[in-house]
């Protein structure tokens, strides 16, 4: 029994340790990790150019993470380049809506960006699996320098305002 009981200890403490490491893999971004990777992929498109903007097609790529994934907009032409979610290849930006106000945030967000290319943010209202109500959602997008496109993230959050978000992304 004895030597039974490292065994058994074994059996239990690994799956909880799998498990704590998945949701640290896999759990649920940040305001800050949005901003991060937003600001990362602004990079990256800048230097790749339109080579580029594969890697944001890859369910598995380095802009996709935990919960979310960044993606790139074009607002000028009004539509969404290749995500990781293929249903949103192509979709117009005027058909992203807040499920609460009917405000398009999308376009919302070109034209705040058009006035501050190093970012903005905005909430918006969005169903959510395994919820009968729509949830808010904060996205952030930056304009890639020298280019026609726009980088977004976004991640539901009920508890950070936008003056916190702003702070995040140092605007004041």
């Amino acid at each position: 029994m004895r030597r039974l009981l490292p065994l058994l200890s074994l059996l239990v403490v690994m799956p909880a340790a799998a498990l704590a490491q998945s949701e640290m893999v896999t759990g649920k971004a940040t305001p800050q990790e949005v901003y991060q990777k937003v600001a990362e992929a602004a990079r990256f498109l800048e230097k790749s150019g339109e080579k580029g903007l594969k890697e944001f097609e890859n369910p598995r790529g380095k802009f996709a993470w935990k919960d979310t994934f960044v993606w790139v907009a074009e607002c000028e032409k009004n539509y969404c380049l290749p995500t990781p979610k293929r249903q949103d290849l192509g979709l117009s930006l005027s058909q992203m809506k807040c499920h609460q106000t009917g405000k398009l945030y999308v376009l919302g967000l070109c034209d705040e960006v058009a006035a501050h290319p190093a970012g903005a943010w905005v909430e918006h209202w969005q169903p959510k699996p395994g919820l009968d109500k729509p949830q808010r959602k904060v996205s952030f997008m930056m304009q890639v320098p020298k280019s026609p496109y726009q980088v977004v993230s976004d991640i539901f959050d009920d508890a950070t305002t936008l003056e916190e978000l702003n702070k995040i992304s140092r605007r004041p």
